[in-house]
């Protein structure tokens, strides 16, 4: 997805923008402003997200699976649901794995375990989003490289990034922040 600048706006300074605050974006997509189109707001701004090609897709439902056996009713585990991750991002991550509890209110704010299932998206997906998350204090964050079958683990969260950032391409990986989600990376990408 290319975003093209009119020269009118790029003219404009820096400062004379504003983003869009998660209240304000919630609001819209109660009014139905976004039916039939799939956006985040992620920064303040919406990025439009691509469809889900076949792997993609069947990786989320394997992880799913696997998550939900695991973590039995410990935890809630949203799958493509909205996380309130600052005031200016409502990202529906792939999966997500939460503290046991009702969110009936809101949106959850805290995450134990992030997941984004990524192809197209990768570099958004390991750059904006990884930096967010980070800011945020998510614990663990994991980006599944479709293509390249390897999951990038982010670990240890600070305000600058994360400080432990590995990838791991074959055996067993295992969340530090919910250690009953174990994951055969090679049986994961057995396709």
């Amino acid at each position: 997805m290319t975003t093209v600048i009119p020269t009118a706006l790029a003219d404009l300074p820096e400062d004379a923008f504003r983003p869009l605050r998660r209240v304000e974006f919630q609001a819209m997509v109660d009014q139905g402003l976004f039916e039939g189109t799939n956006v985040e707001l992620v920064g303040g701004v919406l990025v439009e997200m691509s469809q889900q090609g076949q792997p993609h897709s069947q990786l989320i439902r394997l992880l799913t699976r696997l998550i939900v056996r695991s973590v039995g009713d410990d935890y809630e585990v949203g799958i493509q649901t909205p996380l309130a991750v600052d005031e200016i991002s409502l990202p529906e991550p792939d999966l997500q794995v939460l503290p046991a509890g009702p969110y009936w209110d809101a949106h959850p704010e805290q995450a134990l375990l992030v997941i984004e299932v990524s192809n197209s998206s990768l570099r958004f997906d390991l750059g904006e989003k990884a930096r967010r998350y980070a800011a945020s204090g998510y614990p663990e964050y994991w980006v599944v490289d479709v293509e390249g079958r390897q999951i990038h683990v982010h670990r240890q969260p600070s305000n600058e990034g994360w400080r432990s950032v590995e990838i791991v391409s074959s055996g067993v990986l295992r969340s530090s922040a919910v250690p009953a989600v174990v994951v055969r990376v090679d049986e994961l990408f057995g396709y």
